[in-house]
C-alpha cells in the first residue's frame, strides 16, 4: 500500500502518487486544481487513473512526513 510490491505498481503506491504530487507543485496549487493537473499527466502517459480518496492519501502522508503545507487553501512544498 504505501510502498510497491510485485502486486502493485509504483504508479499506485502512495509513495509514488506522493513523488507525483511533489512533482506537480512547481508553484502553489488548490488540491483540486493539483488532482486535476495529476489526473491529465497521467492520461497523457497513458497511466492507471487514481481515485480522489488515495490521492488525498498520498497528500495527507506528504504533509505528516512535512513535506507539504496547506497555507490560505493552496498547496505548498515547505520549502517554498
Amino acid at each position: 500500500m504505501l510502498l510497491p510490491t510485485k502486486h502493485i505498481k509504483i504508479e499506485n503506491a502512495l509513495l509514488g502518487v506522493g513523488a507525483e504530487v511533489l512533482a506537480e507543485l512547481d508553484r502553489p496549487k488548490t488540491v483540486s486544481t493539483l488532482f486535476y493537473d495529476i489526473q491529465a499527466r497521467r492520461s497523457e502517459y497513458e497511466m492507471t487513473t487514481i481515485e480522489f480518496d488515495w490521492f488525498l492519501l498520498a497528500v495527507d502522508f506528504l504533509y505528516a512526513i512535512g513535506a507539504v503545507r496547506l497555507e490560505a487553501g493552496v498547496l505548498k512544498k515547505f520549502n517554498q
